[in-house]
C-alpha cells in the first residue's frame, strides 16, 4: 500500500483556512486541498468524524475514502498501525513528526456533553508545573488566562473560568484532534498544528520555495505592508507554558506563520529538545505516520517541480497522475511530506 492521503486542519496557533485579503503574490500562491491520513480501518475512521462533526459528509477522491468538510480528508488503509499515534502514557505522539494535531474550531464551552453522549472524551490540560494533579478539560477552566510560564504563574492571581479555549480528543490510530474558539468562533473543520526545528526559519523557507507570504506588519494606524524574511531566523526557544497536554508545558515561542491563498498555517517549536522527554528527540518524517502529508493546489505546476529540483527540495514522489490531476511529493526541511498538485483547470502535457 501506498502511504497516506487525507486532510483537516487548527486554529490556536494554526493552519486556519479562512478568508484572506488577497495580495499579488497570493493570488498566484498555493491553496490548501488536503492532508493525508493513515489508517487500519477506514470505515471506523471515518465513522468517528462524522460523529464529531455531523455536517461533514463522506465523499471519496481519486479513489479514496475521504471526509469532506470545510477541508477534505483522504483516507489510505494501512495493514498495520501507523506510527506517530498518541500515546495517553506519554502525553505526546512517539516517533514526532512535523504533524502535530489536526482538529476544528468551534464554541468549546458547552461541548463536552455532546461529545461524551456519543463516546468521545476529552485529554487532561496540565495547569501549571507545581501540581501535576490538577488537570482540566478546556483552557477556559484554568485558573490563569493565557499560557504562561512557569516564572509568570508565581505572580499571576487566578482569573475565574472563561467560555471557550481549546481543548483535544483523540481519534482513531491515535490522530490527536484539537477542538478551540469561544462564542464568537465561527464553526469551521478547519485546523492542523505544525512543529518545526526553528519556526521562523520554516516560515522562511516556504515563502522562498513555494511562493507563500509571511504575514504582514502593521503599524500603528493598522496600514500593513509586507514583511521581510527573519533575519536571524534560529532563535532562542522561549519558556514552556500551560495549560498544557504535558505536565512539563509546551513551549510557544518562537511562533511562524505564513499566509497561502486560502489560509494560513504555522509552526510551533520542537518539545522534545534537551532532556524535556527524558532525552533529546529530533523530528521524523511524516511520510507513512498516522498524519502522513498536508498537499495544496498550484497553478505554475511544471515551473514549481523544476524550480524545486534547482533549489535542491528532496522530492520523495516525481510527477505522476492522481485522478483527474497530477501530483508530486516533497519533503521540508523538517521532514513533513507536502503533495503539490496541478490545479485541475491548468493541468499540463
Amino acid at each position: 500500500m501506498n502511504p497516506a492521503r487525507a486532510l483537516l486542519v487548527s486554529a490556536f496557533g494554526i493552519l486556519n483556512v479562512c478568508a484572506l485579503p488577497a495580495t499579488a503574490q497570493l493570488a498566484s500562491a498555493p491553496r490548501l486541498h488536503h492532508v493525508g491520513l493513515n489508517t487500519v480501518d477506514v470505515e471506523r475512521a471515518i465513522a468517528w468524524y462524522l460523529k464529531v462533526w455531523p455536517s461533514a459528509t463522506r465523499t471519496t477522491f481519486a479513489g479514496y475514502p475521504a471526509v469532506q468538510a470545510d477541508m477534505l480528508l483522504l483516507f489510505n488503509k494501512v495493514d498495520h498501525p501507523p506510527a506517530g499515534a498518541w500515546r495517553d502514557d506519554l502525553h505526546r505522539a512517539e516517533a514526532q513528526s512535523a504533524f502535530w494535531h489536526i482538529g476544528a474550531n468551534i464554541n468549546t464551552t458547552d461541548i463536552k456533553d455532546r461529545l461524551n453522549a456519543v463516546g468521545v472524551f476529552h485529554l487532561p490540560l496540565y495547569i501549571s508545573p507545581s501540581d501535576s494533579t490538577k488537570t482540566v478539560w478546556r483552557s477556559g477552566l484554568a485558573p490563569y488566562a493565557g499560557t504562561p510560564s512557569a516564572a509568570r504563574l508565581a505572580n499571576i492571581e487566578p482569573a475565574p473560568p472563561r467560555d471557550g479555549g481549546f481543548s483535544y480528543v483523540v481519534a482513531p490510530d491515535g490522530v490527536l484532534f484539537e477542538l478551540t474558539g469561544g462564542p464568537g468562533t465561527r464553526d469551521s473543520f478547519s485546523h492542523i498544528h505544525f512543529y518545526h526545528e526553528q519556526p521562523l526559519c520554516a516560515a522562511n523557507w516556504y515563502v522562498e520555495h513555494l511562493g507563500m507570504e509571511l504575514p504582514p506588519v502593521r503599524d500603528s494606524s493598522g496600514k500593513e505592508s509586507p514583511r521581510p524574511s527573519w533575519n536571524p531566523c534560529d532563535v532562542k526557544l522561549g519558556e514552556a507554558g500551560w495549560p498544557s497536554l504535558e505536565p512539563i508545558g509546551t513551549i510557544r515561542q518562537p511562533s511562524g506563520s505564513v499566509r497561502f491563498q486560502n489560509g494560513t498555517m504555522s509552526w510551533y517549536p520542537r518539545q522534545c529538545v534537551g532532556s524535556r522527554c527524558g532525552r533529546d528527540q529530533k523530528l521524523v518524517p511524516s511520510r507513512g505516520q498516522v498524519l502522513d502529508h498536508v498537499a495544496f493546489t498550484v497553478d505554475n505546476f511544471d515551473a514549481l517541480f523544476a524550480k524545486l529540483e534547482r533549489d535542491g527540495v528532496k522530492i520523495l514522489e516525481p510527477p505522476h497522475a492522481f485522478g483527474d490531476t497530477r501530483a508530486f511529493m516533497i519533503e521540508d526541511p523538517d521532514g513533513l511530506a507536502i503533495e503539490i498538485m496541478a490545479r485541475k483547470d491548468r493541468v499540463e502535457g
